[in-house]
């Protein structure tokens, strides 16, 4: 074995190796921190390896073609919660599941069974598998990896005579490969901190929400404490296997009311870490809470903003989250599938237009991206030794002095990036950490004096700075609007009008109309401070609220390092859609 660096998450070690891929899958023994003492941990990797080789030797149906590809994911996935809410406990679980994942793939690296879109694709869209016992129990392990692998065996015929029977009369606009070569790749890490006690978090949730009880401004609020684990277990048929944990902790603050013309009014705020004393900060948690308190209160009566266009400037969390909402998934390689003609349309309205501007400015010519899992400063969370395909972690430049020059990819190709970047998390591609640099940046006194001058040129009287924007789908908005209604970009919650002199006025809440990628290509300047921002991820997660990807224990976290942005031109307007009319009854709280 060969000794590498320490990496991010606890990384013990990583080998590569280029021995026949199977023997290598078969015979190599765990190794690493925890592998190689954890009796339980051989029996389930050993149950992976043994019904691998059988698949691999017998799984054949007569006069149909053998699978070239098996994969087995096993994540195991610890899991404590609480949540409350002025004081009152709402809810404290903890559980523990382990869920087998199965790739089969028939056919051959050129054309297979996958990219693909069908009935049968759609019904089996979460894949092949199923909950595996908890206890490491051999025999019973084995069976069910034996009736996930033929179910998986099966469907993957199904569908390869499905797409051969729908392209058969039709030329392929884009005659792309299905799976891209790798070499076999091994990573063992170690188990990651232990959970905290379930009652800490209580405590913690009870404390902190119990501060709105002083509020008589908030009409609902929530604090969220989340500790989960993630332990993945990876074996394919090519040689490649890997054990990472994956640990996320949180905690999530939220607050609502209503201004005097009954408009709605969110604010939130969210910690992350890898472990639960990472985020248990407790005076800076507190002051948090009083810092929404605060804001929202101001917010209640400072007089709304109808329609703006015209400069903007946005500045710390706004600038990473802006950026992390409507720039970054842009640069995820995500493949449109061949299709039936019935889904064919429909899935190319989903086609990502970065696909066809690799090579073109996509930014201002002094601005590069880079995405690094192996970056292992103080706050960047997204880092990862190896992918969900077990390809070694890189860094990857994505755009240089403005040039788009690849997209994030997995093992799936995509037109114009024929290998995987090692950036699948889950279901396909997602970022790690990612940083937007500029080779000539201002100070930010002095990209303040270039806002200024802007107004000054537009002659509109006043710009717009934009200090807070919310997540997508926080838990009220999201519960409010319902799935597939929530806006496409988060609303701007600390916005604030500049007059040319310096003055700034607060604004309630605005919503950015019509922003979209294109607009980052004129930024006019930007900041040489950088703001380092987490947000949790997951593959189509689209305006699902944090919490909810939290319960399906999807989520990935996701760091951006974004300096200040200033926008020429961008359109601003007050919240679309009525208002509802305020609460009849007072506060119960302060009805006095």
């Amino acid at each position: 074995m060969m000794d590498g660096p320490k990496m991010n998450r606890g990384t013990t070690w990583f080998k590569r190796s280029l021995l026949p891929a199977l023997a290598f899958v078969l015979l190599a023994p765990l190794s690493g921190a925890g592998a190689q003492e954890d009796p339980e941990l051989n029996v389930l990797m050993q149950a992976l390896r043994d019904e691998l080789a059988r698949s691999t030797e017998e799984l054949e149906m007569e006069g149909l073609e053998r699978p070239y590809f098996i994969a087995y994911t096993v994540r195991e996935i610890e899991r404590i919660e609480a949540s409350a809410s002025f004081g009152a406990l709402l809810s404290s679980t903890e559980n523990k599941s382990r869920r087998l994942a199965v790739e089969v793939r028939v056919g051959d690296p050129t054309f297979d069974n996958t990219n693909f879109g069908s009935m049968s694709f759609f019904r089996n869209s979460f894949g092949p598998g199923g909950f595996l016992p908890l206890e490491n129990d051999y025999r019973e392990i084995r069976r069910q990896i034996w009736l996930s692998t033929d179910a998986a065996y099966k469907s993957a015929l199904e569908t390869l005579a499905e797409r051969r029977a729908a392209l058969q009369n039709e030329t392929r606009a884009e005659d792309i490969a299905d799976f891209t070569p790798e070499e076999p790749f091994s990573f063992y890490g170690d188990a990651g901190p232990d959970l905290p006690p379930r009652s800490a978090l209580a405590d913690l949730v009870r404390g902190l929400s119990g501060q709105f009880r002083n509020m008589p401004d908030i009409f609902e609020s929530k604090v969220v404490a989340t500790v989960r684990h993630r332990r993945t277990y990876y074996l394919n048929s090519e040689g490649s296997a890997f054990i990472r944990s994956d640990p996320i902790a949180s905690v999530v603050i939220e607050a609502h009311t209503q201004a005097s013309d009954g408009a709605e009014l969110d604010d939130s705020v969210a910690t992350y870490g890898s472990s639960g004393a990472e985020v248990d900060d407790r005076p800076a948690l507190a002051a948090q809470v009083e810092a929404i308190g605060g804001s929202l209160a101001a917010r209640k009566s400072a007089p709304p903003l109808d329609r703006y266009n015209g400069p903007v400037l946005f500045e710390g969390q706004a600038a990473a989250e802006l950026f992390g909402q409507v720039f970054m998934p842009k640069l995820l390689g995500t493949r449109v599938p061949d299709a039936e003609p019935r889904f064919a349309r429909m899935l190319q309205r989903e086609r990502n237009p970065f696909l066809d501007r690799i090579g073109a400015r996509v930014l201002p010519r002094s601005l590069s991206v880079q995405d690094d899992p192996t970056l292992d400063a103080d706050g960047f969370l997204g880092g990862y030794a190896v992918d969900d395909d077990a390809v070694e972690a890189g860094p990857t430049v994505l755009v240089e002095n403005g040039i788009l020059r690849t997209l994030l990819t997995t093992r799936n190709p995509v037109p114009g990036v024929d290998r995987s970047t090692g950036n699948r998390r889950g279901e396909g591609p997602l970022p790690s950490n990612v940083l937007l640099t500029s080779s000539r940046p201002m100070t930010r006194d002095a990209l303040k004096a270039e806002f200024i001058q802007l107004i000054e040129e537009r002659g509109a009287g006043y710009g717009i700075v934009v200090r807070r924007m919310a997540g997508l789908g926080s838990t009220f908005s999201f519960m409010r609007s319902g799935p597939g209604t929530a806006p496409t970009v988060g609303s701007l919650i600390g916005v604030f009008k500049v007059l040319p002199d310096g003055t700034e006025e607060l604004i309630p809440k605005a919503e950015l109309a019509g922003v979209g990628e294109a607009a980052f290509r004129d930024i006019v300047e930007v900041s040489d401070k950088a703001t380092l921002y987490s947000l949790p991820q997951s593959p189509g997660s689209g305006s699902l609220p944090s919490f909810v990807r939290a319960a399906l224990s999807t989520a990935s976290i996701v760091s951006v390092s974004v300096p200040d942005l200033l926008f020429e031109e961008l359109s601003l307007r007050k919240p679309s859609g009525n208002a509802p009319h305020l609460p009849v009854a007072r506060h119960p709280y302060f009805d006095e």
